[in-house]
């Protein structure tokens, strides 16, 4: 059985770091302990505590600490090799590793940034509409997690002209912009209304379409107060 002393002394040496700088690469990991803490260890006067034994294995590339300090780790296959068989086993793992197919999977922690965008208490009517254009009637609140990542404003619409894909009451996602293309919904405000529709073009003009079959098709003219506030997105 070697001593925790000598264990971290001669890995210290090996990573060729003096007691002092030891001691600084502990105070990184948030353990102040001075370098002669570092020399009292290794002459095996004291020994560190459980936590800071942790992070001189991690700082010194000590991989085997139950190994190094009595030999042998109980019940690992390693026990019954000698070190030839050892050194081959250690190749083996790594074609295993090279290979790709045996890898550990790990789940992956995708940080997830709220932001606030303003959810317009006047609802986009989907039937007869409602002003929007200069409201200020809204309240900012935190994005969904699972909403779309480009929504620039969420709004409640109102009515049945757009269902089934839209209901009455729900909060769609809207992205801020300026047009839409042919055949996508979008909130629009038409002669001092605000509506979600569909555009549709055609050679007779453009026109703002319901879901709902029951619904006349609202058109566009040319002398019309049209203005676009941004793409349905959900």
């Amino acid at each position: 059985m070697n001593s925790i002393g000598s264990i971290l002394a001669s890995a210290r040496k090996a990573k060729k770091l003096s007691q002092p700088e030891l001691s600084a690469e502990l105070k990184k990991l948030g353990i102040n302990k001075s370098h002669k803490s570092v020399s009292a260890w290794e002459k095996g006067l004291a020994e560190p505590n459980f936590a800071t034994l942790m992070a001189l294995s991690k700082i010194l590339g000590i991989t085997d600490i139950y190994d190094r300090y009595y030999g042998d780790t109980p019940e690992h296959p390693y026990t019954l090799l000698n070190e030839e068989g050892k050194a081959k086993a250690d190749e083996y793992i790594e074609l295993l590793v090279d290979s790709g197919r045996y890898a550990k999977h790990t789940a992956e922690i995708i940080e997830f940034i709220s932001r606030e965008v303003k959810l317009f208490y006047l609802p986009a009517s989907a039937g007869p509409g409602e002003f929007l254009e200069t409201s200020d009637d809204f309240e900012m609140v935190s994005l969904p997690q699972d909403a779309p990542a480009d929504t620039d404003f969420m709004i409640r619409i109102q009515g049945d002209s757009m269902e089934p894909q839209f209901m009455n009451g729900q909060i769609v996602y809207v992205k801020q912009q300026e047009s839409v293309e042919n055949s996508e919904i979008g909130i629009f405000g038409l002669d001092g209304k605000s509506y979600i529709k569909k555009m549709r073009s055609t050679p007779d003009g453009n026109f703002l379409i319901s879901l709902n079959p029951k619904y006349e098709p609202i058109p566009i003219n040319n002398d019309s107060s049209f203005k676009v506030f941004g793409k349905v997105l959900q």
